[in-house]
């Protein structure tokens, strides 16, 4: 099983969580989101401290009990210290890829993840990338205001081509992220499939409490103003 430190390092199989504190060592390496491919925030909360990760496609990460979470009032997975040390050599599933059921990043809706029966939503080919999406929903973010294109890449995702979802460009001037680079480091929306680099960031989610730094090494955290006003 695989768990989050407080540092946001990953600590992986035989190293587990235990009253808050980590047994085993960890390895002095990045343990970036591209290393390590564990969301180092809560997909409830949205923030740091001890985590436990799922193993399956989602590769999301949890804080396990009512006391790591204590801080953002999140609701947690509510695991007793006592479930967590009989899991201890467990692989951890969240109930999404348990059922192998989760959620299009754009719309919110359900569908199956299940390629063996015939699946409705299908993950972002990036490694780093944790999100799923209906071909229709992402073809049409992808190809905006290109009906034909965006009909073209839906049948390719149906089909098992692979994509990269919107999350990997800079939303307004469509480039990719250099994290050597201070303002072209990201800043990433929790709740929906935009980025921007630091510099392009709209000055309205900086100025309005939309946006935090820390959580992630060399990024920011954001809610964007779209997602904000519900679009």
């Amino acid at each position: 099983m695989a768990s989050v430190d407080d540092e946001g390092e990953v600590i992986n199989e035989s190293d587990f969580i235990v009253d808050d504190y980590i047994i085993g060592e960890i390895e002095d390496d990045e343990s970036d989101e591209e290393t390590n491919y564990f969301d180092t925030l809560c997909a409830i909360c949205d923030n740091g401290g001890v985590l436990i990760c799922c193993e399956g496609k989602c590769n999301r990460s949890f804080h396990p009990t009512f006391e790591d979470g204590n801080e953002s009032a999140c609701p947690s997975l509510r695991y007793t210290n006592a479930e967590l040390e009989a899991m201890r050599n467990i692989e951890f599933y969240c109930k999404n890829c348990e059922h192998k059921q989760h959620q299009c990043f754009i719309c919110g809706e359900l569908g199956s993840s299940d390629e063996s029966t015939g699946a409705q939503v299908f993950r972002c080919l990036n490694g780093a990338c944790r999100h799923f999406y209906h071909p229709h929903c992402v073809a049409e973010l992808l190809h905006n205001g290109n009906e034909a294109a965006a009909e073209e890449l839906e049948r390719k995702i149906v089909a098992g081509e692979q994509f990269e979802c919107p999350l990997h460009k800079c939303h307004v001037c469509k480039e990719l992220e250099v994290k050597s680079d201070h303002d072209l480091q990201f800043a990433i929306c929790r709740r929906c499939p935009k980025a921007y680099h630091r510099m392009c960031l709209p000055r309205e989610i900086a100025c309005e409490q939309r946006a935090w730094e820390g959580l992630i090494p060399d990024r920011i955290v954001i809610y964007c103003m779209l997602r904000q006003m519900g679009n």
